[in-house]
């Protein structure tokens, strides 16, 4: 029995311990599987939730191929509709190097099956029989792009690539010649010709700095100008192409499609008027050419009443289709002779070649800043007037200069212009009375006015590079401490502080146009591809700086600049003109040379122009000299005025603005039909409309007359009465009037039976000359031609600049 029992103990013994070690087994064999799922589950995580984003994109990608479409990009318009900037459809060259391998195969095979029937093969498919298919397309493409065989083969053998742009933006007649090559031979998928855009200047170079231009190599984006400051309005969004493939790359044709449209950019319309700034670039060009200017200039015309800039042109200038090349006379020359120095490093011709673009491609009108000289006179003067410090009665006495803290600062007129009113120390542009009026308003006011004016800071105009000239102007402490005597002086004038041009025209504008400094701006507005305005920009007072009262005064003491003071050479006849000459010089350079400017209001008694127009640098003579080799004295009043005076008018005969003569003789008169009358009736009827007369022949009624009926001639001109004489027919050469005075530029047209519209100066003396002439000389015209000749007068010498200060120690 205890045997047995024995026997039974060890059998239960060893199944508890199998089921322990049974048990055991499956609780290792649960764990162990389970820790070895848990980095397949855990990548599955990682791969499914984690990375889902990532592996989608990847398999589409091997799925699809996926082309970007670029989006139009907004148009430019002037204040008129005139196109400025526009996106014209073009093309891009693609190619697709793995679809080229495929379609190789495909092109042999086809090949072979038409040979074995005996039909005729196509360029491609010999070509592919032979192995030479990719040179048969790398060929026919170089050909019609103009490039290297190689270099089309080399971006071939990039097989993983599908998408591989041979040209950007190719003409009309590239694109039709591509696609005629690739439908003759069936290269598609491999050869692709996908939309684009390409950016067009209509004008070329107008607006240039305004309008900017777009960089190709930066995707197409903005550089500088509109194009860049708007950039994301403009720009609109991008489209895309999505079409399925196969496993081995190529495009599956009639299957999966998929097209997202562009989203065109915003338009763009500006306050820019295209005719008054082909005016202003004109004028800055011609002033140029005349005054032998050597760093260009700027121009700037706003109106007062709105802020808006009208035109904005800086010199040297750039074709916008072309912005890289550079094609200013001084610009260029320079260029030319880095490029033949044999001393310049290898570097030197790019480092001036990017210089010398750079300089092009600056707008400054709001970049550059520079010291006004007497322009600034015009915000002295609403100041002293707003706070009652000098009225209309005030007198100043003017030695030829002014003695502050013992410096002596001289007058343009170093003899003095003795006893003075305030009118005629404006039109005098007198240095020691503006000291005068400075001192009178005292530093404290005079400083809260620069900050009033805005000529501290920033204006905020909504163009790119608007330049801050806070640490170009004293601070309140220093103006009104120890050294502020002097500061506000040298500053009454317009001198030792610098602003920005743009800074110079919105003070400008406020001081004349009833006290209120106006927000400038360039963006009128801006409207979706079906017309409607997005966002409107509305003008927007900043603060009234002084009263309608002040600025009256202030425009008709302007006007007595031009009516016989410094600026008499912006006059124009019928136009009441005011402004305010200015020259400047460049301390900063400290090489002698001068900025010459005018800033003219008209018309005078309700401003609807302001315009800035300034020369930077004519070349005197020989150094050190007043005047330049074509005799001009070097000033605002002889240059900036000359220039100002005739786009002025031109501008407000564009605008429609009517002229009003103060006296009726320089007002045109259409010429009367007298053929058929009496002498005597002929002769009644000429007086009548204030016309003179001159007879030749003896016969009993005019048989012609020169000028014919309905021609415009100057008032108290002479018409020529033929009685039976015979009227010459022959054409006559015009005479180069340029240096003459009026009384010998009249009788020179005279003679050859033409006629002569004075336009600038007109109280003529032996100090006027003739500067310009409408029509140029040598030109063949007909008899009673009426030629305008600009006259300037050269006694006008204003030059005020800081080289009149001098310590008295």
């Amino acid at each position: 029995m205890a045997q047995k029992e024995r026997k039974n103990n060890t059998g239960g013994t060893d199944r508890r311990q199998n089921r322990t070690i049974l048990g055991r087994t499956i609780f290792l064999m649960v764990v162990f599987g389970v820790l070895a799922f848990v980095p397949l589950l855990w990548k599955l995580w990682q791969i499914q939730i984690v990375d889902y984003r990532f592996y989608q994109e990847k398999a589409i990608s091997q799925q699809t191929r996926d082309m970007l479409v670029t989006a139009p990009r907004g148009t430019i318009y002037d204040s008129q509709g005139n196109i400025l900037a526009v996106s014209t459809d073009v093309y891009n060259v693609v190619i697709s190097p793995k679809d080229i391998l495929a379609a190789e195969e495909t092109k042999a095979e086809s090949g072979e099956k038409k040979a074995g029937k005996g039909d005729e093969l196509t360029d491609a498919e010999s070509a592919a029989m032979a192995g030479r298919y990719q040179e048969f397309v790398a060929e026919g493409l170089a050909e019609i792009l103009g490039m290297e065989t190689d270099t089309i083969l080399k971006r071939m053998e990039n097989t993983s690539s599908q998408y591989e742009v041979l040209q950007w933006r190719v003409d009309d007649d590239v694109s039709t010649a591509v696609r005629t090559f690739q439908e003759e031979n069936g290269l598609y998928p491999g050869v692709y010709l996908l939309p684009d855009t390409k950016r067009v200047y209509p004008y070329s170079s107008l607006a240039a700095q305004v309008i900017g231009w777009v960089n190709v190599n930066d995707g197409n984006r903005g550089a500088y100008g509109i194009e860049a400051k708007y950039e994301d309005q403009l720009a609109g969004e991008p489209g895309r192409v999505v079409t399925a493939k196969k496993n081995d790359g190529t495009e599956m044709l009639s299957s999966y499609e998929s097209y997202v449209d562009a989203q065109p950019g915003l338009n763009v319309q500006l306050t820019i008027d295209a005719t008054i700034q082909s005016y202003c670039e004109k004028a800055l060009a011609d002033g140029i050419t005349s005054y032998e200017v050597r760093n260009g200039g700027f121009c700037i015309v706003m109106n007062p009443k709105t802020g808006a800039i009208l035109a904005m042109a800086s010199s040297p200038n750039y074709d916008l289709n072309q912005p890289r090349s550079v094609t200013d006379p001084v610009l260029a020359s320079y260029l030319e002779k880095v490029q033949n120095d044999p001393s310049a490093s290898e570097d030197a011709y790019a480092e001036a070649l990017q210089e010398a673009q750079y300089t092009q491609w600056t707008n400054r009108a709001v970049t550059d800043t520079y010291e006004p000289g007497s322009t600034f006179k015009i915000m002295v003067l609403a100041a002293a007037l707003e706070e009652g410090v000098v009225n209309e009665n005030s007198h100043f006495y003017c030695p030829g200069y002014k003695v502050v803290a013992d410096w002596r600062i001289s007058c343009s007129k170093h003899e003095g212009h003795g006893d003075q009113t305030l009118a005629q120390a404006v039109a005098n542009s007198c240095n020691p009375a503006f000291i005068e009026i400075g001192q009178a308003l005292g530093a404290e006011k005079f400083y809260q006015y620069l900050l009033d004016f805005g000529v501290i800071g920033k204006t905020g105009i909504d163009i790119q590079g608007e330049a801050d000239n806070t640490n170009l102007v004293w601070t309140r402490d220093y103006f009104t401490g120890i050294y502020g005597e002097t500061s506000l002086a040298t500053a009454s004038f317009g001198q030792t502080f610098r602003l920005t041009p743009i800074q110079l025209v919105t003070a400008a504008s406020a001081a004349v146009n009833g006290g209120h400094l106006m927000q400038p701006y360039v963006v009128q507005a801006l409207t979706d591809q079906d017309g409607n305005v997005v966002e409107q920009t509305e003008p927007t007072e900043v603060r009234q700086v002084v009263s309608e009262s002040t600025s009256a005064m202030v425009r008709e003491m302007l006007y007595g600049v031009v009516n016989g003071g410094t600026g008499k050479n912006a006059n124009v006849e019928g136009y009441r003109i005011g402004g305010k000459t200015g020259t400047s010089e460049k301390r900063d350079e400290d090489t002698g040379d001068l900025i010459v400017s005018f800033l003219g209001v008209a018309p005078a008694d309700d401003p609807q122009i302001v315009v800035l127009i300034a020369f930077d640098s004519p070349t005197p003579v020989v150094p050190g000299s007043d005047y330049t080799s074509h005799g001009f004295y070097i000033s605002g009043g002889n240059m900036g005025a000359l220039s100002a005076g005739s786009l002025i008018a031109d501008i407000l005969d564009y605008l429609g603005v009517e002229k009003v003569y103060s006296d009726s003789s320089y007002a045109d008169v259409v010429v009367p039909n007298a053929v058929g009358l009496s002498e005597a009736d002929a002769i009644k009827l000429l007086q009548s409309k204030g016309l003179g007369y001159r007879v030749v022949g003896d016969g009993a009624a005019v048989t012609d007359q020169l000028p014919a009926q309905g021609v415009s001639i100057p008032g108290k001109s002479e018409v020529v009465l033929y009685l039976g004489a015979e009227k010459p027919t022959d054409q006559v050469s015009v005479p180069d009037l340029t240096r003459m005075t009026a009384s010998a530029a009249e009788q020179a047209l005279e003679k050859l039976g033409l006629y002569m519209r004075p336009i600038g100066v007109t109280d003529f003396s032996d100090t006027t000359i003739a500067t310009e002439q409408s029509i140029a000389a040598g030109t063949m015209v007909d008899p009673g031609t009426v030629v305008e000749v600009h006259f300037m007068d050269t006694a006008v010498q204003d030059y005020a600049a800081n080289g009149n200060i001098s310590n008295i120690h």
